[in-house]
């Protein structure tokens, strides 16, 4: 076939033309955000993320992409694409299934407790990763607390299984100790049930109360809370286990490339705080 219409015969293919108009041949170049183990985390998965998060409900939450604060958000998110990445491929050689469903329970949900155990980023996977979660209770398989951890931190935190002395006071409404102050806590806690106290001088002139009902103090006894101590114990001793298998996995397999460092690296222009 001849005529201007006709594809070229012989030769090479004419070169791409890059962005600045330069030529370049064969496919563009990947570039990589970071490495975990033996799978390339692009920029351009990276970038796809962000649009997610940046469209999602709390998006008018996040800073500007622009600023120091919306770069740092950046590499937060490298962070976390990184560890989702170590717990699939470690998941994957320990045999465990991708898509390992939540043991039965309450959702588990991020909380500051958790992030401060564990790490911000490990905190975030376990809550939003099945590989992560299965990998989680797999090291710590048969690695239950003993029965001796379990009362003694029944005993180091009594006031969490205590309910004090509770007042129903008016016109306060239930009243405990040290939340009102001075003359008036003084004779309510000294009052009989349905006594009237006062002229009482308190803020703003006198006050005039009557107990109606009172709640004496009253504490879970060890064998009502002793399974769920045991289930916290347990839950947070897999999640450190985690942690410290992150940080160690994460320092044996991961590179990451300028621009997505951790936030807190203190060689990158915009680190805000260190660890």
């Amino acid at each position: 076939m001849n005529g201007p219409d006709a594809p070229p015969t012989g030769g090479a293919a004419p070169a791409a033309r890059g962005e600045d108009g330069g030529r370049r041949s064969g496919p563009p170049a990947v570039r990589a955000a970071a490495t975990a183990g033996d799978r390339v985390i692009t920029v351009a998965e990276v970038d796809r993320r962000l649009r997610l998060l940046r469209s999602g409900p709390l998006a008018a939450r996040l800073p500007r992409p622009e600023t120091a604060e919306g770069r740092n958000l950046r590499r937060w998110l490298v962070q976390v694409m990184v560890a989702e990445a170590l717990a699939e491929q470690e998941a994957a050689r320990l045999g465990l299934p991708a898509g390992h469903p939540a043991p039965p329970g309450p959702r588990a949900v991020l909380t500051p407790a958790g992030a401060l155990r564990t790490g911000g980023v490990a905190a975030a996977v376990l809550v939003t990763t099945p590989a992560a979660r299965a990998v989680c209770r797999a090291l710590s398989a048969g690695r239950e607390p003993s029965e001796e951890e379990v009362r003694d931190y029944y005993r180091r935190n009594l006031d969490r299984f205590t309910t004090p002395e509770t007042r129903w006071v008016l016109p306060f409404g239930a009243v405990r100790r040290g939340e009102i102050a001075g003359p008036l806590e003084d004779a309510v806690f000294a009052a009989r049930e349905g006594e009237t106290i006062g002229p009482v001088e308190g803020p703003g002139g006198p006050w005039t109360l009557v107990v109606e009902r009172i709640e004496a103090a009253r504490r879970e006894p060890y064998a009502a809370v002793r399974e769920r101590i045991r289930a916290e114990l347990a839950k947070e001793n897999e999640e450190r286990a985690f942690a410290r298998w992150l940080d160690a996995r994460h320092a044996d397999a991961v590179v990451l490339t300028p621009g997505h460092e951790h936030p807190a690296d203190p060689a990158q222009p915009d680190a805000d705080h260190r660890h």
